[in-house]
């Protein structure tokens, strides 16, 4: 086996010699699953699945034209029909409504009940208590974490092993001068605490 090849949830591959690769890799796998337990508790408490919750949460944050199946699908990697079961299941439960677009009558939005709005609010903090170890850590600790996110999260959807992400990093209006980010869209420079995660402005770069 080589050293590409081996686990890196094997503790001896990890400590013998330490690679810190690997190390990092399973501290990652950690952390997801504290959020997966999170979530599912949050959407066992709320009596939904742990992907109606994720559904929920996406519609009330986002623009209405991104609440449609097909993004849905694409924003979970899951398939459109089960997708669409689970907007069934919400919409029996009055937390979503179906609204059809005038100019295009095939197509339609998911867009959330008041009743759907006040269960996402309620349940769009099921991660809080991620957020105390990370405000605990130094400036400029947590500014080098952030970057690195991005970093890796813009290569594996380069790799394509995730979707387009909706991140400066990815987007077109996106650009580097010398010792510095910028924004074409708005025409200012970027500091690194800046650069964003979830843009509202997104639009994908073609590569």
């Amino acid at each position: 086996m080589t050293a590409d090849s081996a686990s890196p949830f094997d503790p001896h591959r990890q400590n013998h010699p330490p690679d810190l690769d690997h190390k990092i890799v399973a501290s990652l796998e950690r952390l997801s699953g504290v959020f997966r337990h999170l979530l599912w508790q949050e959407a066992t408490h709320s009596g939904l699945s742990p992907l109606q919750l994720q559904v929920v949460v996406f519609l009330r944050f986002h623009a209405p034209s991104q609440g449609t199946v097909s993004n849905l699908a694409r924003e979970y990697r899951v398939s459109r029909a089960t997708i669409s079961d689970a907007v069934k299941a919400l919409a029996q439960k009055a937390l979503v409504s179906r609204h059809t677009d005038p100019a295009d009558l095939r197509s339609h939005s998911l867009q959330l009940t008041p009743a759907g709005e006040q269960l996402a609010d309620q349940s769009s903090r099921f991660a809080a208590p991620l957020t105390p170890p990370v405000a605990a850590l130094p400036p400029r600790q947590k500014l080098s974490l952030y970057l690195s996110l991005l970093t890796m999260l813009h290569q594996l959807q380069q790799a394509g092993t995730i979707p387009v992400q909706r991140m400066c990093f990815s987007c077109r209006h996106y650009g580097r001068r010398p010792g510095q980010h910028f924004c074409h869209l708005l025409n200012i420079p970027l500091e690194s605490h800046e650069l964003r995660i979830d843009c509202p402005e997104h639009d994908a770069a073609l590569w």
